[in-house]
């Protein structure tokens, strides 16, 4: 009888789904690739607008926060023609519910002057993710600021 009872708690262990957590980081991984890859093919604007929550809160470096999706358009409105800006996730954690947490990356932002001098820059960045009521990931917070080169970027 202890034997049966011992088999059916572990087939009840084995059968458990996975805690909502478990993917959650692969899914914010995935949207953060998704999103540079937008950047790469139609610029950092428009990408920056479509992963965006409407609530977003923006941290720029050198710069006060500001909020709201129509405020990070608005910055964007300026952005510089030819300007790239590429990044490449390294890793997060997300919240055990599953519906919350964060990536974290290296970039190169580059640009050239109106001499035809390419400016090239190097940064980290943390982005905060949330997903959305429809189960898409959208960024709630971003930060990025200046770091040295590095292989990754």
């Amino acid at each position: 009888m202890r034997l049966i009872a011992s088999l059916i708690a572990i087939l009840c262990l084995v059968a458990m789904p996975a805690r909502a957590g478990d993917d959650a980081l692969e899914q914010m991984l995935a949207a953060d690739k998704a999103f540079a890859a937008m950047a790469d093919a139609e610029g950092a604007p428009a990408a920056f607008a479509a992963y965006a929550a409407e609530d977003v809160r923006m941290f720029p470096e050198g710069g006060l926060p500001y909020d709201g999706r129509d405020a990070l358009i608005a910055r964007f409105a300026s952005w510089p023609d030819g300007a790239t800006l590429a990044w490449t996730p390294q890793g997060g954690a997300s919240a055990p519910a599953g519906d919350f947490g964060y990536t974290w990356g290296l970039s190169t932002f580059t640009v050239r002057n109106d001499d035809g001098e390419e400016t090239v820059q190097h940064g980290k960045y943390i982005s905060i993710w949330r997903r959305e009521a429809g189960g898409a990931w959208k960024f709630v917070a971003d930060m990025g600021n200046a770091a040295p080169a590095s292989a990754d970027n």
